[in-house]
């Protein structure tokens, strides 16, 4: 497109206006929880989002360590499961000076915004008008993909900078001013290293594929293939800056259950073909979605986002003639989509089946996840399909003619299968496939998107505003209602019926079953110290933590039922005990005079020499000092902590400082002095 043509578009301000009142319309509904008072609590946000935030916040105000917690698992590395992203700036801002509603709610909006600008920007930068550059925007910014996942918060936080990785990478490349160039090189490693910091290396993944894909076109593109290692640099650097969260990540995986998975667990979570039904018949399932062999998740399996990715997909290469200066971004798009699908497929496609063989990819899951690479790249079509229909309702290209066969094969085959499956016609999926009424309406919005398409390269200039406001509808209708599948809710509504801990943090020990109200992690906001627990990385154990020895070891003083019944448990060990080496308690006293996360201060009077125990779980990070002299550090029954004493009354400090965290926090700081080193040399 030329700068003059460019200009000609951005003239016509009326779509760009309208794009934008319908992103804040699809915002709007994502604000209201923060302007409430209420917090959205589906899936993860209350079983484990909301939680152990709600650690986070309370370590940061008490003073304590953010590492680790004694409230899960009855110890647990917090900071290595790196879910919370607890040492990113923005974080520590939220959950210092906010409100936890408040805090929560903004961490999980901001993503939305936070992609839009991306996206906005990236596709600017690849000189697309304004109007089509925002539709574009809305596209990723609302796509099924980060509506469907929005209680995954810190997934979709990793994914809303992949546009932003690529604009700045962009800028890397193609600008000739040294100094842009030393702004984009240091854009480049913060971007990287933030993305690294909310502690989801799954979507660090995605990023990184799409972000190699994208710096090998636009340098051949550009023909400024020098600049490669510029970028790498960058990366590199932004991997280094992002060391105090990966090395601790790597610690806790290496001492999670993630070690002992089977091939077959990296193969879960893979798309089922039958699926792609969805891209012409959003509501072809009863159930929103298809699965074989493992629970139908719709948030997962739900891979439409807007009826206009597959128009605009079948629109580019019907009109690949006139966009001449698009045709290479066009193919190398497509291509891109398609290995995607491939990948989304898991099992099905072949190509993760290959991955699994190598370290790392073993133990990751959910293939059908790459699904966001599709919608992100389709995107772009889409924004291409608005600048064409611009530049024919302008008059600066000619209109369309003829019935354009191939735009409407996906709602031909939506009309097909509504007729032949969902009205059962033929005697197929009688308990799988929705009625013929639920499933026409999906069609009929697929329909309704082609036919403005078709209408606009008739030169209808009103079909183009029409386009904006029914895709804006498509996504609200697709998304929305799934996030508001479950109300909002506020904190105290959803705590209320929990009965108090004890004070004392000994006798607030607890075990909840994996069903009931009380599932996973909500009984922590209630005083409550779980010895059992819901996070992504399951710390590896001898004894099943959900096992009558691990409860009695770990010190449980009360089991929450599945109907919400707290019952005490008797039997259970002492907070802290002193025993021999056969692990039987054997005279002396201990005394917890200081019990706080990461810090235990035990007051000891031990006849002999003796192994102090604690219900605290064991990880190689603890380390303990009596009167200021080491202690040897032992396992007590493979799983908890404990250290040996000699005889005598003693003051034994225990403290959590894993060498993860010590070695990734100087990977950091090095990682800082490099990239300063860098900027000034590159200003220079």
């Amino acid at each position: 497109m030329t700068e003059s043509g460019r200009r000609d578009q951005d003239r016509f301000e009326p779509v760009a206006v309208l794009v934008i009142v319908c992103s804040l319309a699809l915002l709007a509904p994502l604000l209201g929880p923060l302007i409430t008072g209420r917090v959205f609590v589906s899936n993860d946000l209350s079983w484990f989002h909301l939680p152990l935030r709600y650690l986070y916040q309370e370590a940061l105000h008490a003073g304590d360590t953010v590492l680790w917690t004694p409230s899960i698992f009855a110890g647990f590395y917090l900071h290595g499961e790196g879910q919370i992203g607890l040492f990113h700036p923005f974080h520590q801002l939220l959950y210092r000076i906010l409100p936890l509603a408040v805090g929560f709610n903004l961490e999980l909006v901001s993503s939305y915004p936070v992609a839009f600008g991306g996206m906005f920007w990236f596709l600017h930068r690849l000189r697309f008008s304004r109007a089509a550059a925002l539709f574009g925007a809305m596209l990723f910014a609302f796509s099924g993909f980060n509506l469907l996942h929005h209680h995954h918060m810190n997934m979709v936080a990793v994914v809303a900078h992949m546009p932003w990785l690529l604009a700045i990478a962009d800028v890397l490349i193609v600008d000739e001013r040294k100094q842009v160039r030393a702004v984009a090189f240091a854009g480049t490693a913060l971007v990287m290293a933030s993305q690294l910091l909310l502690g989801f290396p799954q979507g660090v993944w995605w990023n990184a594929i799409a972000l190699g894909s994208f710096v090998v076109f636009r340098a051949s593109e550009t023909r400024r293939w020098r600049q490669l290692p510029n970028c790498a640099a960058a990366i590199a650097i932004g991997i280094l800056l992002g060391g105090i969260q990966l090395l601790p990540t790597v610690d806790a995986a290496a001492h999670s259950v993630r070690m002992d998975v089977t091939r077959d667990f990296s193969l879960t979570l893979s798309l089922h073909p039958f699926n792609l039904f969805q891209l012409w018949s959003p509501y072809f399932f009863q159930r929103g979605a298809y699965s074989v062999g493992e629970p139908m998740l719709f948030h997962e399996f739900g891979i439409y986002s807007g009826a206009i990715l597959q128009v605009a997909l079948a629109w580019v290469w019907i009109r690949r003639g006139s966009l001449r200066e698009r045709r290479a971004l066009i193919a190398a798009a497509t291509v891109f989509a398609a290995i995607a699908l491939v990948l989304a497929l898991g099992r099905y496609g072949g190509i993760v089946v290959l991955l699994t063989q190598l370290p790392v990819f073993e133990s990751m899951r959910g293939s059908v996840r790459y699904i966001v690479l599709v919608h992100f790249t389709l995107a772009i079509l889409a924004a291409i399909t608005i600048d064409d229909l611009q530049a024919i309702a302008d008059g600066r290209t000619t209109a369309t003619t003829g019935l354009m066969t191939p735009l409407w094969i996906p709602a031909a085959l939506g009309v097909a299968t509504t007729v032949a499956l969902n009205s059962h016609l033929l005697p197929y999926g009688q308990y799988t496939f929705a009625s013929a009424a639920v499933a026409a309406s999906g069609v009929a919005m697929v329909a309704a998107v082609t036919l403005l398409v078709f209408l606009a390269g008739r030169r209808r200039r009103w079909a183009i505003a029409a386009l904006v406001v029914v895709t804006a509808v498509d996504l609200a209708q697709w998304g929305l209602t799934f996030v508001y599948r479950e109300p909002a809710r506020t904190i105290a509504e959803m705590t209320r019926a929990i009965p108090e801990a004890p004070p004392n943090p000994t006798e607030s020990y607890a075990s909840a079953t994996d069903r009931g109200p009380y599932r996973s992690d909500l009984l922590v906001m209630r005083g409550y110290r779980l010895t059992s627990g819901y996070v992504g990385l399951y710390p590896a154990t001898r004894y099943p933590l959900d096992g009558d020895v691990a409860r009695r070891l770990s010190g449980t003083r009360w089991s929450f039922t599945p109907e919400g019944v707290r019952l005490p448990v008797e039997g259970s060990a002492a907070r802290v005990r002193l025993v021999d080496d056969e692990l039987h308690e054997d005279g002396g006293s201990a005394r917890v005079s200081v019990d706080r996360p990461g810090k235990l201060v035990v007051e000891v009077d031990a006849p002999g020499r003796r192994i102090l125990a604690l219900t605290e779980r064991f990880h190689p990070g603890w380390s303990a000092t009596n009167d200021g002299a080491p202690l040897q550090m032992v396992r007590v029954s493979d799983d908890f902590l404990g250290c040996m004493v000699d005889g005598g009354v003693h003051q034994v400090t225990l403290t959590f400082k894993p060498r993860s965290f010590v070695y990734g926090w100087w990977v950091s700081a090095f990682g800082a002095v490099l990239l300063a080193g860098m900027f000034i040399a590159q200003i220079r």
